[in-house]
């Protein structure tokens, strides 16, 4: 028997039926402090039974009333019912499965962009896939570049692999991961792709080169435009640094792990896609690494039925506040998502819904804030209390999960299909049976349920790998930061290494707000184009000037309010993916 931790998390632990993780690589005996948390957190802060506008009663009732919400609204305009959903639970039947359902009425979706897709699309613009190193291929490296890549929190077992060789990180401040490089590179927000632009036009015109990249001349030409020193200028990096860098990269050929951060910054398409193209230009095969999620070949569309239905429309996340706010949207579905804190724009859900304008229902095993506010909630089961299938977007295995706790609510696929039954749908992609479909979409990757069953782990075999030849093209077209004014500071957010975004504060207690600066002290009010919150300012030193640093999982003010509510509503020109990092908020002192 074993068990998947299903974390939106490289590293995706692998434990026997006694919550062990497996001596295997690259598990390699040892998690996480939240994986160490789970069985814990299992039993806290659980929704036990059913609600109803705040009533409890039996799980049944509360599909029907769930299904007559729906249908009301389905009459008027199917369009006008939201889901949202994202990675808080990796199962294929947790996660994509129920998309069947919503695909099939008609509803509106989210882009899913938040957190990946952005740097996937510009990868894939150059290379045709985001895959990148295979975790076999890691040990092989004398050398990484951990490029706004907190390996030493978000990805232990990454960077247990390089803890004995020589480290480069690139950060906008010198986080944890930095202090223990070997060189850690200071870099302004938004501005990476300066910093790679300027380490290609070095290695290009020093005669670096040792890799073949289709469009080379263009890219040449493009970065002849720029002189080493205005490059240096907007990344705030040195020309000394610039240059060795570039040499960094011919001599010692090191692995590049890119930050999902990135994509979700100014320029941040760019920028991945520049950086993954380094690797190439000094012979590096697969010299990168971003997320292999989409290269293990898993047949994410068919498990969600886009071959026979799709939404009615796709909603940015970045605009989610904005469709609530101007009546988009009446009916909200949220599973494996906390949108009232990780949506920009999370307050206008609550409003909306205080107010009667959107009915939410929720399936969740934890009451989160989306939880507490909604209208119908319904209890879901965590992932150790059943039955899945679970993928990493780093290492290759793929896993039968078995629950080794009881069962608490009813899973995600129950539900869906409980409440087509309640609407009265009869289609073929609900009446297939979801191992069938399970099975249908992992064969691509070389595995088949009934093996997957009896083997429990088994090797995927990496379908979509990148091109040995990628291409220049697209060119980047970035634009510098706005410049700051007085009390000013572009505001950045990074993990922290007791959470995964909103979980396990059943185990380690909420995150008091704070804003790591480098020079104010005390409490103070965020201020932003979109909105304003309150929270305490604490000096550091790791944190340069004109920079101000939240952890993700201090999402909420000191007056209760989403910190999300000062995101502004801009996407990313690759997928759309939100601008989270490097806004620019106003320090107002109190």
């Amino acid at each position: 028997m074993v068990i998947a931790c299903t974390r939106d998390c490289y590293d995706t632990c692998i434990f026997n039926e006694k919550y062990e993780p497996l001596r295997v690589f690259p598990i390699n005996g040892f998690t996480c402090a939240r994986g160490r948390a789970d069985l814990i957190r299992n039993g806290r802060n659980r929704i036990m039974s059913a609600y109803v506008d705040g009533r409890e009663t039996n799980v049944n009732d509360a599909i029907k009333y769930a299904a007559r919400l729906l249908k009301e609204e389905l009459k008027k305009n199917p369009a006008k019912v939201l889901r949202t959903d994202y990675d808080g639970n990796q199962g294929l039947l947790t996660w994509h499965y129920p998309d069947r359902f919503f695909n099939v009425i008609n509803a509106s979706q989210t882009d899913r962009s938040i957190c990946s897709s952005e740097g996937h699309a510009a990868i894939s613009a150059h290379y045709g896939t985001s895959m990148g190193a295979l975790p076999e291929e890691f040990p092989k490296y004398n050398a990484a570049v951990f490029w706004a890549f907190p390996a030493s929190i978000s990805a232990p077992h990454i960077w247990v692999l390089f803890v004995r060789k020589f480290k480069v990180s690139i950060d906008v401040r010198l986080s944890d991961t930095a202090k223990k490089s070997d060189k850690a590179i200071i870099i302004r927000p938004g501005t990476d792709v300066f910093l790679a632009l300027g380490v290609i036009k070095v290695i290009i015109e020093s005669g670096l080169i040792e890799g073949k990249v289709k469009h080379l001349e263009e890219l040449a030409k493009y970065v002849s435009n720029f002189s080493l020193e205005y490059l240096s200028k907007v990344s705030g990096v040195s020309t000394n640094d610039i240059r060795w860098l570039a040499e960094f990269y011919h001599e010692r050929k090191p692995l590049t792990l890119i930050g999902f951060a990135l994509g979700r910054s100014l320029n941040g398409g760019d920028a991945v896609g520049v950086i993954s193209i380094i690797p190439a230009l000094v012979g590096l095969r697969r010299g990168y690494y971003y997320s292999n999620s989409l290269g293990w070949g898993i047949d994410f569309d068919y498990l969600r039925g886009l071959h026979m239905a799709k939404s009615s429309r796709v909603i940015p996340m970045a605009e989610f506040g904005e469709y609530i706010e101007h009546g988009e949207i009446n009916v909200v579905y949220v599973w494996n998502e906390n949108p009232v804190l990780t949506l920009p724009g999370g307050d206008r859900l609550i409003e909306a819904v205080r107010e009667g304008r959107v009915r939410l229902i929720v399936h969740d095993p934890y009451w989160s804030e989306t939880a507490k506010l909604a209208d119908v909630v319904i209890p879901a089961q965590t992932f150790l209390e059943k039955y899945d299938v679970v993928y990493s977007y780093w290492h290759d295995y793929l896993v039968y999960n078995e629950p080794i706790r009881p069962a608490i609510g009813i899973t995600e696929v129950e539900l869906v299909r409980s409440l087509a039954k309640e609407l009265g749908i009869n289609h073929p992609l609900l009446l297939e049976d979801p191992w069938d479909a399970v099975d249908k979409a992992i064969r691509p990757t070389g595995v088949t349920i009934s093996e997957l069953r009896e083997r429990k782990i088994i090797k995927m075999r990496p379908r979509y790998l990148p091109a040995d030849e990628p291409d220049a093209l697209p060119l980047p077209n970035p634009v510098e930061p706005e410049p700051l004014n007085k009390d000013e500071v572009y505001l950045v957010f990074a993990s922290h290494p007791l959470y995964t975004n909103t979980q396990f504060r059943e185990v380690y207690g909420t995150l008091e707000p704070i804003i790591h600066t480098h020079d104010y002290e005390g409490v103070v009010i965020l201020e932003s184009k979109y909105g304003k919150v309150k929270v305490k300012a604490v000096k550091d030193p790791n944190v340069p000037t004109g920079v101000g640093f939240i952890y993700k999982s201090s999402l909420i003010d000191l007056d209760g309010k989403p910190i999300n509510s000062i995101i502004e509503p801009i996407k990313g020109k690759y997928a759309g993916t939100p601008k989270l990092n490097g806004i620019k908020v106003r320090i107002i002192k109190t």
